[in-house]
């Protein structure tokens, strides 16, 4: 990895974990509230893989893939997500290709 491609700031979040169901919030519907905590903030490489466009439920939805490459951190899971400016990731899959602990690959969904 050329390390002059980490050029994109990106923040790492993890969703808040509420002690007691009880607790949690929910909105005008009765849907409970995601929030997400900052983990992180790391230089990173976003590159696409692919996007695609498909029909579902009367709607049709917008997807893209992508690669985002950072320096090793052991704490990224898949649970979490990425922020880039007003664009969202969620995590798909963390990979640690080499086995030297030195990158990771995170591929990711982009939450339109």
């Amino acid at each position: 990895m050329n390390i002059g491609k980490l050029r994109h700031r990106v923040t790492i979040q993890r969703q808040a974990k509420q002690p007691d169901s009880s607790d949690q919030q929910v909105d005008d519907f009765g849907q409970p509230i995601d929030d997400w905590v900052d983990v992180c903030t790391v230089w990173a490489s976003i590159e696409a893989l692919r996007g695609r466009e498909y029909f579902t439920a009367q709607q049709t939805v917008a997807q893209s893939d992508h690669r985002v490459a950072i320096r090793y951190r052991p704490e990224i899971e898949p649970a979490m997500r990425l922020v880039h400016g007003q664009r969202v990731f969620d995590v798909q899959a963390v990979l640690d290709r080499e086995g030297t602990r030195r990158w990771l690959e995170l591929i990711c969904k982009e939450v339109a």
